[in-house]
């Protein structure tokens, strides 16, 4: 009978990363730490095989980000690895944002043996079950035995751990020594596949009415876009959505549109169907609350969502049944609404402004590439002035909109594509700065990130808490920083813009590699009064 070898610990280690081959898994991002060794070294030699594309951050929170955004392109759990202790609490935000958004992201935290738990040892704490907002139960894997069957234990244990629409969590125990024989027992061929998410019975829709209306949330809850507009054609109710930049089905400046209470009543719908979470305007949540029928349809109420209420609960689009009643008349003022201010827009952002610059940079980004949007004012300003287009593939933490980890999951989105922008506050750039600190021999990705900025918190002077004692220091948060030089600082090409015309001039660079536009705004009242003078003009249509 074969044996485990004297050095269990790169034994196991490569059993993971080769099962995690198995499952299909191309890419891996590692922190550097000792622990994690016998996981590192078995990362690298599958890279040199070619098997992986291995990435190295120093910084383990922009490392699980980064494989964050690496799921959230390619659909693939991606899995990031570091060492014992402290290091493995940094995974903890990317993780969140993973369970509430369905995606898969695999953090491996290395461990010291469970007979040191508690004990005093260096760098040691309780690692199981520690991310309990996000991991339902921790895997934890260990040598136990001498026995054949071990090597088949860890495989057929990861295999049922990794899921499609969540994150995971493995714990590794690693006893010293780290480094040592690969010559294991004989390795049993156990292919399982990744388990898929849970499918779903499309159900007939319950109740219908002539006016009816689709809002669809920024992610569209995983649901083709097409499928949407299938659904629309099929009922006459105009798609409304938080994300213009769906296509050219949805109505353009929903927030705008709906901002007005007289309009919104106007607009009263019999029914409405919400697609996904609605996480941005309180106008569109007024109206859809104004609805005497609301349905939900998303596949997060199975498992994530639980307590959401709503007179129906789809985890796919329901049926649409044939011989339905449909009032033209209904989705054709809606359009008329949103043309009328689309026309008067232009003229509302023809100067300098943090609306102007992001209405511009998303007219003007080249079709087929990604955009990642962060939270805050620029998602909310692309909601209200963006016009409607194709060819732009977007991508948001939507899952708990953070401002945390935004520079590493759209490096990570870039990495899986030819193109990719990402369009960020001066704050949600300053939080992740870490997201650019990429070594030498890393891949690097072709991103240009569009930085608005505003010395601080420009959200805040929107909202009402924007004329409390202290607001600056509370709530504003100025830092004062010369962001060109922050950015230069991690070896990053940047440059200052503050006209439309520059904007646009570099937007039409063809330069690879990643580099960073400062759009150098005015004072961020200024900003506010200006979105209160636009939201004021368009009642009047």
């Amino acid at each position: 009978m074969n044996e485990v070898p004297l050095t269990p610990s790169p034994v196991l280690g490569e059993v993971i990363v080769d099962q995690l081959i198995r499952m299909r898994v191309r890419d891996a991002v590692i922190a550097p730490g000792s622990r994690n060794a016998p996981l590192t070294m078995a990362l690298w030699r599958a890279s040199e095989r070619g098997e992986i594309r291995l990435h190295t951050r120093i910084d383990e929170r922009s490392a699980a980000f980064l494989a964050l955004g690496i799921s959230k392109a390619t659909g693939i759990p991606t899995p990031v690895i570091c060492t014992s202790g402290s290091a493995a609490a940094n995974f903890y935000p990317a993780l969140l944002e993973a369970h509430h958004s369905a995606l898969p992201l695999i953090a491996i935290t290395a461990d010291r043996p469970a007979r040191l738990w508690q004990s005093g040892a260096n760098q040691t704490t309780k690692q199981l079950n520690m991310f309990p907002a996000a991991i339902d139960q921790t895997l934890n894997l260990a040598v136990q035995s001498n026995s054949p069957g071990e090597v088949q234990r860890w495989r057929s244990a990861i295999a049922t751990a990794v899921r499609l629409d969540k994150p995971t969590h493995i714990n590794v125990e690693f006893d010293e020594p780290l480094v040592g024989s690969l010559d294991w027992i004989e390795d049993i061929s156990f292919d399982v596949p990744l388990p898929a998410q849970l499918e779903s019975y499309q159900e007939p829709l319950q109740k219908y009415a002539q006016h009816g209306v689709i809002v669809v949330g920024h992610d569209c809850a995983g649901i083709a876009i097409s499928d949407i507009k299938k659904f629309s054609d099929g009922t006459g109710w105009p798609i409304l959505s938080e994300n213009p930049l769906l296509g050219r089905e949805v109505l353009a400046h929903t927030s705008l549109l709906l901002a007005d209470s007289a309009r919104r009543q106007q607009f009263k719908p019999e029914i409405v169907l919400v697609i996904g979470r609605l996480t941005l305007s309180r106008a569109i949540n007024a109206y859809v609350a104004s609805a005497d029928y609301q349905i939900v349809v998303d596949p997060r109420t199975r498992e994530i969502d639980t307590k959401r209420v709503a007179d129906e609960i789809h985890h796919v689009l329901p049926r649409v049944e044939h011989g339905i009643s449909l009032d033209s008349s209904w989705h054709q003022n809606f359009l008329s609404a949103s043309e009328k201010i689309s026309e008067k827009l232009p003229l509302l952002l023809n100067e300098w402004s943090e609306p102007a610059a992001i209405r511009r940079a998303v007219a003007e980004l080249p079709s087929g590439a990604a955009l990642f949007v962060a939270s805050s004012r620029p998602i909310r300003d692309i909601e209200a002035f963006a016009e409607p287009r194709v060819g732009l593939e977007t991508f948001a933490n939507r899952g708990l909109a953070g401002i945390d980890g935004n520079l590493a999951t759209a490096c990570g989105i870039a990495l899986s594509r030819e193109r990719a922008f990402a369009i960020v506050g001066d704050l949600a750039f300053l939080h992740d700065i870490n997201g650019l600190l990429i070594g030498t021999d890393e891949i690097r990705p072709n991103l240009t990130i569009i930085v608005i900025a505003n010395d601080g918190g420009g959200i805040f002077s929107t909202l009402p808490q924007q004329n409390v004692s202290g607001f600056e220091k509370i709530f504003g948060t100025p830092h004062g920083l010369d962001l060109v030089k922050v950015a230069e600082s991690y070896g990053v090409d940047a440059i200052a813009v503050r006209t439309l015309d520059a904007l646009s001039a570099q937007l039409a660079r063809s330069s690879y590699g990643l580099r960073v536009i400062i759009c150098q705004m005015p004072d961020r009242e200024r900003n506010a009064q200006l979105l209160k003078e636009i939201t004021d003009s368009l009642t009047l249509l």
